[in-house]
């Protein structure tokens, strides 16, 4: 162990092993005799074991979980050595049904799209990226214009800094466009939810 890199201390009659990242691994303490006895006894891995009483479900999952129609069809063609025959062909598997349950396919386009820029922006903060900018930013927020597609992204020290740095957004993009901001839509995240900000929408008419 201390070649490979483990650190042993010995203090207050008792001994601690520590592993390569420092974790306690072991503690002991000292004998009458002033040893200190570790067993190194290692149990028998059990979390990766698996026990089935059925030779039918045990070939069922040797073959990937291969239905069992399949299975009697190779055993009565002889297609597998030592496979027996499989009587019980209507059984479910509750693993197979969970693998293969299906889900309604995303829309392939939206059932309500702006009409106009500024009309819906959608807003995203992401972070805290690792590791941050040299200017210390470890998050960004992410607008993107419903209508154009358009995105603006703004680096950000912090989550605090989000509604300030939408209000500068708004300033900015109305003045440069002409026209008024009328739909934010974000997550509901803590940093858009604000007493603050929603107050600042309100009054801005968002």
């Amino acid at each position: 162990m201390d070649e490979d890199g483990y650190k042993v201390d010995i203090k207050s009659d008792i001994l601690r092993l520590f592993d390569l990242e420092r974790q306690l691994l072991a503690k002991v303490h000292r004998s009458p005799s002033r040893l200190y006895f570790l067993d190194m006894n290692i149990a028998t891995p059990v979390c990766l074991t698996a026990c089935v009483g059925d030779v039918a479900w045990r070939w069922h999952e040797r073959y990937g979980h291969l239905n069992f129609q399949v299975l009697r069809k190779l055993g009565r063609a002889d297609m597998v050595q030592g496979l027996p025959a499989i009587d019980h062909v209507d059984q479910v598997c509750e693993d197979c049904v969970l693998a293969k349950q299906k889900r309604t396919p995303f829309p392939k386009a939206a059932k309500y799209r702006a009409q106009e820029e500024l009309e819906l922006v959608h807003g995203d903060l992401c972070g805290p990226i690792s590791p941050s900018t040299p200017a210390g930013n470890a998050y960004f927020l992410l607008l993107v214009d419903d209508m154009s597609r358009y995105m603006w992204l703004t680096l950000l020290r912090s989550k605090a800094d989000a509604p300030a740095a939408i209000m500068t957004f708004q300033a900015c993009i109305e003045r440069e466009t002409g026209k008024k901001l009328k739909v934010l839509r974000t997550d509901n995240g803590g940093e858009f939810t604000s007493v603050e900000f929603g107050e600042y929408c309100a009054g801005e008419g968002i």
